[in-house]
């Protein structure tokens, strides 16, 4: 029975041998971007093989057409598309979860009045166009 090593969560999944990577992962509780459910058109669930190379499938026509045929280089493969055929290792960073954002500052409804003259008053100083528009010339019939 075949391992993957997720990286960075440094865990172990036994999974059965042919099984779709993006599917082992998210039964493992991972979350893996995806838009498209794992028909190779979004590109969405890229992850980097670390370790393991030789055992998983080969790349897939529709894999090639989103990602190039760049293995070698990137060692990047869509998960939705790779089966795990032995022992591999896995880099899903890019699928972790960003820091939550920090909420905005909302302006009252006087500090936006205030934006809107400051920006009133900007525009009135700036040196206005001075012609050069033509005119457009009228359909000939």
């Amino acid at each position: 029975m075949p391992t993957i090593k997720v990286l960075p969560a440094q865990r172990d999944i036994d999974v059965k041998d042919g099984k779709i990577l993006r599917d082992a992962l998210m039964e493992a509780g991972f979350d893996i971007k995806s838009t498209c459910g794992g028909c190779a058109s979004c590109a969405h669930c890229v992850v980097v093989i670390s370790e393991g190379e030789d055992n998983i499938s080969e790349t897939s026509f529709e894999e090639k057409q989103i990602l190039g045929n760049v293995f070698h280089l990137t060692k990047e493969r869509l998960s939705c598309q790779t089966k795990v055929l032995g022992d591999i290792s896995v880099d899903i960073s890019a699928h972790l979860q960003d820091k939550p954002k920090p909420k905005t500052h909302r302006r009252t409804r006087e500090q936006a009045e205030t934006v809107i003259e400051e920006r009133k008053q900007k525009s009135k100083e700036r040196p206005q166009r001075q012609g050069g528009l033509k005119r457009p010339k009228p359909f000939k019939d």
